[in-house]
């Protein structure tokens, strides 16, 4: 599920910065 909650982020563009938080803190 985390996978596709990035993927989706990733497209929208503006969850970008959260998911990157997440993924590189």
């Amino acid at each position: 599920m985390v996978t596709q909650s990035v993927d989706a982020s990733s497209r929208s563009g503006p969850r970008r910065t959260f998911v990157g938080d997440l993924l590189k803190p």
